[in-house]
């Protein structure tokens, strides 16, 4: 399961390198409890994601990756790319395709996720939601995000 994680991890930086510079880059650390459908009960994890921001004409569209790790009995990795929307400043919309491990088992799924960033500078703090559903099974994570802007 560790060397499918650190593949995942690199897959997830090579993304950030080769997206390009623009507007803006941010990268978010969000940690929570993960409700699991199969298992009917709540894990801690943690997602790290990437975003980049292209505002052509103020475009409030963004694309992203993101690495997702589930603790409990079996560990869950997810990898999963994103399409991002901002309605308002501070508020952000998220979906995209993704491939979650477990164990020995793998599945594609959809991801959708929001959060609400309150600007500290160049940090932003503020819950984060995110569900993804594989056909089969759902989790369900809800917590705290906390992102850098460069």
């Amino acid at each position: 399961m560790t060397k499918k994680f650190l593949w995942l991890t690199l897959i997830c930086i090579h993304t950030v390198v080769f997206v390009g510079a623009g507007e803006r880059h941010s990268i978010g650390l969000a940690s929570g409890m993960v409700y699991l459908s199969d298992d009917k009960k709540f894990d801690p994890g943690l997602q790290l994601e990437y975003s980049y921001s292209f505002m052509q004409g103020k475009s409030p569209f963004s694309v992203g990756s993101a690495v997702e790790v589930i603790f409990g009995e079996e560990r869950h990795i997810g990898l999963g790319l994103q399409m991002g929307y901002s309605p308002i400043k501070g508020w952000d919309l998220g979906v995209g395709p993704g491939v979650m491990f477990e164990g020995d088992n793998h599945y594609f799924s959809i991801n959708i996720a929001t959060s609400y960033g309150f600007d500290l500078g160049k940090i932003s703090i503020g819950p984060a939601v995110e569900l993804a559903h594989t056909g089969k099974h759902y989790h369900f994570l809800s917590g705290l995000l906390i992102e850098l802007d460069f």
